[in-house]
């Protein structure tokens, strides 16, 4: 431990660390193919293919509950490893079959890579950094996640035009990534040491932890509703194509990038308010892209729904979480964050089912969203003022 927290400071630890989060949001990298798969396979319903974006979430969250265990016993360097394998393999058997059973597999094996090391790459984080350097790296690595969705969600894009097939070769990145890794992070455990002279602390989670797991899959719920269904509801309404979609969910993802690397200053600047300016961010996406007609006011919305609202939301959720339990518990807090997120991801599909029995049309399911979002900011910001207002009264009284 001591020989990793001496190559803390090395640029090549750093970013080898945060090189695993660039696959890890790249499940819905490939929904801009959703389309064209329909066609190719007019036998399934366009919601059993929705279902092909969402369902790694579900092996997603199988694996979080396991990898904690799994890493205790092989390490977290190899538990990466495993993950890193299963994403480079699994990931690309639709660029070779139309066989929907055979996808379909594929695709929770995707999710189960995933999953394997999702929590290590916060977790991780932690075990090398603290106070507003952990802080900053947690930004980081939301903004790491964005840079790889959208190089990914671009040249998945770029490969459409050629042939639906191509853009899953997407997830070959995980090879270089796992080499990169496997070089430049030493094996260390996937959470800081108790100290030795104490009781053996016991991993615990608190009411705060289950709030921050349910808010976040309300919102991904959102998220991933909207990710899967925009390239629908802009190629039934005319006015773009799956290609241009593709395009505009890279350029969100670079935003999220950015919202990512500002999110340590500007939680530094407004504090717990950060947690209301992204429900904010998703509640007026939802509504822009509801009331569109146009590419334009589309690309906004979604520049607001899948990159800035769930960047600022999902990296407070993650930092509040490990503030709120004790040092050791840190990624159990966690683990139960990605599980709600995960969640709200598998369920999406279901969702807007249930929305659309009382509403019709892709754009009136957003304007639903919207409004939901609305509601949700006004909750998050009374507690946001309640959370203020007790942290003035404990400085005053310190």
């Amino acid at each position: 431990m001591m020989d990793a927290k001496k190559r803390e400071s090395t640029p090549l630890l750093k970013y080898s660390l945060l090189s695993i989060s660039l696959v890890l949001t790249s499940a819905y990298a490939i929904s801009a193919t959703l389309p064209a798969m329909h066609r190719a396979m007019p036998q399934q319903s366009l919601a059993s293919l929705e279902t092909l974006a969402t369902v790694p979430t579900f092996s997603v969250m199988i694996m979080i509950l396991l990898s904690s265990w799994i890493a205790k016993k092989i390490g977290a360097k190899l538990t990466v490893a495993i993950g890193l394998l299963l994403v480079g393999c699994a990931g690309t058997v639709p660029a070779f079959t139309t066989n929907y059973g055979l996808i379909l597999v594929s695709r929770l094996l995707l999710g189960a890579g995933f999953g394997i090391f999702n929590s290590l790459a916060v977790s991780l984080l932690s075990v090398f950094f603290s106070g507003e350097v952990k802080t900053q790296a947690i930004g980081f690595q939301s903004a790491f996640q964005s840079i790889g969705n959208a190089v990914m969600t671009f040249i998945a894009g770029l490969l459409l035009a050629v042939n639906w097939h191509l853009s899953y070769l997407i997830y070959l990145v995980a090879f270089p990534i796992l080499i990169v890794f496997w070089l430049f992070v030493p094996n260390v455990a996937a959470t800081k040491p108790a100290d030795k002279t104490t009781a053996k602390v016991h991993q615990h989670v608190n009411l705060n932890v289950i709030g921050l797991a349910l808010t976040m899959f309300a919102f991904i719920a959102v998220q991933a509703a909207f990710n899967v269904r925009i390239p629908t509801l802009v190629v039934d309404a005319g006015y773009g194509n799956a290609t241009e979609v593709s395009t505009i969910l890279s350029i969100t993802t670079i935003v999220g990038m950015l919202a990512g690397l500002l999110f340590g200053n500007l939680h530094k600047a407004i504090k717990q308010y950060v947690f209301p300016l992204g429900a904010l961010s998703m509640a007026l996406g939802t509504l822009l892209t509801g009331f569109s007609n146009n590419l334009w006011l589309t690309g906004l919305g979604t520049i607001l729904v899948v990159g800035v609202g769930p960047t600022l939301l999902g990296s407070y959720a993650f930092n509040r979480g490990t503030e709120v339990v004790d040092e050791q518990s840190g990624t159990l807090a966690t683990s139960l964050i990605l599980i709600g997120c995960n969640l709200g991801g598998f369920c999406a599909p279901y969702i807007m089912r249930f929305v659309e029995l009382f509403v019709s049309g892709n754009a009136n399911v957003m304007l639903v969203f919207g409004i939901f979002s609305l509601i949700m900011t006004a909750v998050l910001w009374a507690v946001s003022v309640r959370l203020g207002h007790q942290q003035h009264l404990v400085s005053h009284t310190a």
